[in-house]
C-alpha cells in the first residue's frame, strides 16, 4: 500500500501531462475494471463508445477524470482516435496513452513505463512509445536488456502517442475503420524520419484475438489444433485493409509494408481454416479483395 501510494505521488510531480483514451463497444463489468488499472496514472480519459444500441454514460458518472462521449454509432477507431488526440492537445497534454477495453495493467507497471519515456533522449524524434503485452499477468523484468528496440510498428493498444508530432504525420486514417490502424499511423511515422520505441521488460496484459481448439475443413474437421483467430467481419478488415496499406506504402516503405502483408496473408488464412464456418469466412476475404478494388473503404456495407 506505501509502495503505491509513493508510485501515485510520483507521478503528480513528473513533468509528463498524460491523457488517456479507450474506444469500447458494449462494454462488460470486466472492461470498467481495466480503464480502473490505469485511472490513478494519468490525468484524464476520454471514453469514447461505439455500442450502437444504447448509452453507458451511467457507468462512469462517479469518475472525475473521466469523459464520456456516445452517438450510438459504430464509427470505428481512427476517427475517435483522432479526436482524443485533438482533444488531449486542446487540453494542454504532451502525450496520449490509447487503450482497447480489454487491456489492463499492472500497478507498478506504468509508473516504470512512463519513466522510461520521460527519461528517454532525442524524445522528440520519437512518434509512438509501446511496451511488451502478453495474454496472461507477466511479472516486469527490469532488468531485462536492451531497454529498448525500435520496431516498425506498435500495437494501438497500450501505445502512448506523443502529440508533439500527431500533426506532422497526419493523424490516423479514417478510410481503414478498424485494422491497420496501428500499422498505417507507424509506417507513416517512419516516411516522416520518426521513431517508434518499445521498452523492454514491463509488460500490459492483452488479447490480440480468440484462442480456439478446433479443426480445420482442410483436415475433413478431424484433426484439431489451437489457434488464434478473429471473427469472420474481422477477415474482412484485414483481407481489405492489407491491401489498401499495401498500395498505400509500396513506393515509400517496400521491404516493411510486403513483411506486414505477408503477416496479414498467413492470419487471414488461418482464420478462413479455423473458422466456425469456413465458407462464410472464405465470403468476406472475397468481399474484402471486391470492396478495396472498388474503393470502398470505412464501415463494411453488408
Amino acid at each position: 500500500m506505501i509502495l503505491l501510494f509513493l508510485n501515485l505521488l510520483f507521478l503528480k510531480i513528473m513533468s509528463l501531462k498524460i491523457a488517456a483514451c479507450v474506444i469500447l463497444y458494449n462494454p462488460k463489468p470486466e472492461h470498467i475494471h481495466n480503464i480502473q488499472t490505469y485511472l490513478d496514472a494519468v490525468e484524464k480519459i476520454y471514453v469514447f463508445d461505439n455500442t450502437e444500441t444504447h448509452t453507458n454514460e451511467n457507468l462512469f458518472s462517479e469518475f472525475d477524470k473521466i469523459e464520456y462521449f456516445s452517438t450510438k454509432n459504430n464509427l470505428g477507431l481512427p476517427i475517435h482516435l483522432n479526436e482524443a488526440s485533438v482533444k488531449a492537445m486542446a487540453d494542454g497534454f504532451d502525450y496520449l496513452l490509447t487503450m482497447d477495453q480489454d487491456s489492463s495493467f499492472e500497478k507498478d507497471t506504468l509508473v516504470e513505463y512512463f519513466n522510461r519515456i520521460e527519461a528517454f533522449k532525442n524524445n522528440a524524434e520519437v512518434a509512438v512509445f509501446g511496451l511488451e503485452f502478453s495474454e496472461i499477468e507477466q511479472k516486469n523484468n527490469l532488468n531485462k536488456t536492451p531497454k529498448y528496440i525500435e520496431k516498425k510498428y506498435l500495437i494501438t493498444s497500450g501505445s502512448v502517442i506523443h502529440l508533439l508530432n500527431f500533426n506532422v504525420i497526419g493523424g490516423f486514417d479514417n478510410q481503414l475503420f478498424i485494422d491497420g490502424v496501428d500499422i498505417d499511423y507507424c509506417y507513416n511515422a517512419l516516411t516522416k524520419n520518426l521513431k517508434n520505441i518499445e521498452f523492454q521488460g514491463i509488460f500490459m496484459k492483452h488479447s490480440l484475438g480468440e484462442r480456439v481448439f478446433r479443426a480445420s475443413i482442410f483436415s475433413l474437421f478431424l484433426k484439431k489444433k489451437k489457434r488464434l483467430v478473429h471473427s469472420d467481419i474481422r477477415v474482412y478488415y484485414m483481407q481489405r485493409n492489407s491491401l489498401y496499406l499495401l498500395k498505400k506504402y509500396s513506393k515509400t516503405l517496400p521491404n516493411e509494408i510486403q513483411d506486414s502483408f505477408d503477416e496479414y496473408k498467413d492470419h487471414i488464412q488461418r482464420c478462413v481454416k479455423y473458422s466456425k464456418n469456413s465458407f462464410k469466412a472464405f465470403y468476406y476475404k472475397l468481399k474484402g479483395i471486391y470492396d478495396f478494388k472498388r474503393n470502398r473503404m470505412g464501415k463494411i456495407n453488408s
